[in-house]
């Protein structure tokens, strides 16, 4: 099933009323609201989402072995991205971070797969994982995050830096069961006879919301870096490069008003 597709062509019924129902309902409102309280960033998504799409047109006849699967995690990390935008436009935010962060690891094995000094060898390690427990030892060694992260390291230091500091700030905030993803959405509540303690699941506070979906945008343009390390060819033809840059711009502009004081932006 691809981006566009849906389970059933027709209208389907409104949600019932049970408390899962009423839980996806107004996640869906929150979802489109926060598309039209936030235009400008909206838009910024949606350029975000197009460019991932002219990524995988780019590379769609790219017919390069040892570049298959590279081509493959170039959808998986789109989808990673929607993934994340979804949830944390419907208040899902600390849930989010998980989701961006599985998007930094397959940017990252991605090009060490592409880097692979005498392919097919981490092709065929990160294929036949589960073939036997050696295979999966073997593979847990080769595709570490430490790995992964040094290949980037190695061309690119500092979109590798970038994209690692945005890996520690997902696991601090939602992506491990950390305190701060905890307690930021902690409320606490007193009477003279008790203390009340509540943790959200949808968070419509406007602040944290834009801050996830910036993060988001970071992780993405991050991403998309680490595809043109793989795939310089098709994205210069396209001007991918270009409107790389245009959306680092537009990120440090579109969310400006909303982030708060000393909070740096994200550098092209």
């Amino acid at each position: 099933m691809n981006e566009g597709q849906r389970l059933i062509d027709e209208q389907p019924p409104p949600w019932g009323d049970d408390p899962l129902s009423t839980f996806f309902k107004n996640a869906e409102y929150n979802d489109r609201v926060s598309a039209l309280n936030l235009a400008s960033v909206y838009a910024l998504l949606k350029r975000v989402h197009a460019s991932f799409g002219r990524v995988q047109a780019a590379v769609e006849k790219d017919n390069r072995e040892h570049l298959l699967i590279p081509r493959f995690l170039v959808v998986r990390t789109h989808s990673s991205f929607l993934a994340a935008i979804r949830l944390g436009m419907s208040g899902q935010l600390s849930e989010s971070y998980a989701i961006l962060r599985e998007a930094i690891e397959q940017a990252w094995y991605a090009l060490h797969i592409a880097r692979d000094p005498r392919p097919p060898d981490r092709t065929t390690v990160w294929l036949c994982r589960n073939d036997d427990q050696a295979s999966k030892a073997k593979c847990k060694t080769e595709f570490t995050v430490r790995n992964v992260r040094s290949t980037h390291e190695s061309v690119d230091p500092a979109t590798a830096k970038q994209l690692h500091d945005l890996y520690e700030t997902m696991i601090d905030f939602g992506a491990h069961p950390n305190q701060m993803g905890l307690l930021a959405f902690l409320k606490q509540s007193e009477t003279d006879k008790e203390i009340n303690y509540q943790v959200g699941i949808l968070c419509a506070e406007t602040v944290a919301l834009v801050s996830t979906l910036r993060l988001a945008v970071a992780v993405a343009v991050g991403g998309l870096k680490v595809f043109q390390l793989i795939f310089p060819e098709r994205f210069r033809p396209t001007s991918l490069d270009v409107e790389i840059e245009t959306i680092v711009a537009e990120l440090n502009t579109v969310f400006r008003a909303y982030i708060p004081k000393g909070q740096s932006n994200v550098s092209g």
